[in-house]
């Protein structure tokens, strides 16, 4: 963006980021266990969750015309500005290593809201690997 280190540390207090994903129906969402493999492969136990992990799926139903989506929610990660960040930015570091030290300082990021979101039933574990896709 061309501006100094010391002007962006200064005046930043936070950064929100987010995406829109699709809401899964109500009336017709079904659960079911993750496979193992699945589990794996998102990186869902790095939420600490205990046993069998549950998820959700569209299904389709006359309310929401078969789509098995109605609506949109956001998945949003906060990260707010402190003394370590502000080291980390001035030090010239590149993006992963400011994301990591966000992520140590208790930043969540945008997928594992997401993630929480599908284990909850608000969205499909598939929209949030659609919308936090790199590329």
């Amino acid at each position: 963006m061309g501006l100094e280190d010391f002007l962006l540390t200064s005046t930043i207090n936070g950064v929100l980021a987010q995406r829109l994903v699709r809401t899964l129906c109500e009336h017709c969402r079904e659960s079911y266990s993750a496979p193992e493999s699945l589990v794996t492969e998102l990186n869902i136990t790095a939420l600490g969750v205990p046993g069998d992990v549950t998820l959700f799926r569209a299904v389709g139903c006359e309310r929401c015309e078969g789509r098995g989506y109605s609506g949109r929610t956001g998945i949003i990660e906060l990260f707010v500005m402190n003394e370590r960040l502000r080291r980390v930015i001035m030090s010239k570091h590149d993006a992963a290593s400011l994301k990591q030290a966000a992520v140590e300082e208790g930043m969540t990021t945008m997928y594992l809201d997401g993630v929480r979101k599908a284990m909850a039933g608000v969205t499909s574990i598939e929209e949030v690997v659609r919308v936090t896709q790199d590329g």
